[in-house]
């Protein structure tokens, strides 16, 4: 992978007229549901070592009903993750295992959701949405956290339980940059907004995350809240584990507009302090606009939750409507040319509603 050389943003040579916003190209659908399974979506993605590319993805079991006009389910939608393997990053990937991860524990008995993967010494760490409660009992909210499981295979995996704190948690997302490991995870108590967090040393351990989150100032921890620029209106939320590049930490995240469309946008973040800001994009580099975004169980969505490198490309791996998979890919370089130097950290949080 040919790689430039890192920029320097407070010296940066492309003003602001010559600045192309990254569009990425569509590959289009690469999981589609089959058997018996209804839907097949938001998937986390890794590159094996032997160089082939694996899926984890959030699929729910035919026999689901909506409830209504607005976007919610009976508690026969419930998540399991299945496991799904390709040759090439923008090709058809074909199904291993269509129940690799099950709802099987107390805290995600009625749902595993949206995983994303990242790899830290030989072991992948997935983390996901436990879903502890069905959605139509009235405290569901109280059942949402976010969990952690591993592997080294994709074949046997373990779970370790709830590493997130305890309040509506969703979208957590592991990393390793600097000697450390982060835990960047999109908090819902309240305004929704991405949150950056220090992970423990053991952090495979639930309850050395109980113990931090004791006596944890989570208010300090804020990266990105919603802002008044038509994109990022409803809320900010983690998409895929950040790519390490010379110059930072290139992050896919995912937005609500205001119109109520999820979109893919990007942000480079500093190697040393993750919670700092360097670059950011200044429109989606993604919004819902082919037929398998625009329409299906949740309209208008694109919903990163893997993203990976191979051959200078960048390939994002992102659930349409709610229904298939996807990947969209852009130049490394391109995306360079469309990140806009950010100078003020944090973003200032759009202001609350009255």
């Amino acid at each position: 992978m040919r790689l430039c050389c890192p920029l320097s943003y407070r010296q940066a040579s492309l003003n602001r007229s010559e600045r192309q916003q990254a569009v990425m190209k569509r590959h289009g659908i690469v999981v589609r549901p089959e058997g018996d399974l209804g839907a097949t979506f938001n998937p986390g993605a890794a590159k094996h070592a032997d160089g082939h590319f694996v899926m984890l993805v959030r699929s729910v079991p035919k026999g689901y009903q909506k409830i209504g006009t607005v976007n919610q389910f009976d508690d026969n939608y419930t998540s399991h993750l299945s496991l799904w393997e390709g040759a090439a990053p923008d090709k058809d990937f074909k199904l291993v295992d269509a129940a690799a991860l099950k709802p099987d524990q107390s805290f995600d008995k009625f749902g595993l959701e949206d995983p994303r993967i990242t790899k830290i010494g030989d072991t992948y760490y997935i983390l996901y949405t436990s879903i502890a409660k069905g959605l139509s009992q009235p405290d569901a909210d109280e059942g949402i956290r976010i969990a952690l499981a591993s592997t080294k295979d994709f074949r046997t995996f373990e779970k370790h339980g709830v590493i997130g704190p305890d309040r509506r948690c969703k979208a957590g997302v592991l990393f390793e940059s600097g000697g450390k490991v982060h835990f960047m995870w999109k908090d819902e108590a309240g305004v929704e907004r991405t949150m950056m967090s220090p992970a423990p040393e053991d952090f495979t351990n639930p309850a050395a995350w109980q113990k931090m989150w004791a006596s944890y100032d989570i208010e300090k921890d804020q990266l990105l809240g919603p802002q008044n620029n038509g994109y990022e209106a409803h809320g900010i939320e983690p998409g895929a584990p950040p790519v390490e590049l010379p110059e930072g930490l290139l992050l896919v995240y995912s937005s609500i507009s205001d119109d109520f469309k999820w979109t893919i946008s990007l942000m480079l973040l500093d190697k040393k302090d993750p919670k700092k800001i360097l670059a950011k994009s200044e429109a989606p580099s993604l919004r819902p606009e082919a037929d398998y975004e625009i329409s299906g169980d949740v309209n208008n969505v694109v919903f990163p939750c893997g993203a990976v490198v191979d051959n200078g490309r960048l390939y994002v791996y992102y659930g349409g409507a709610d229904t298939i998979c996807a990947v969209g890919s852009e130049d490394l370089d391109t995306i360079r040319a469309a990140l806009k130097p950010f100078r003020n950290n944090p973003l200032p949080p759009k202001p609350a509603q009255p």
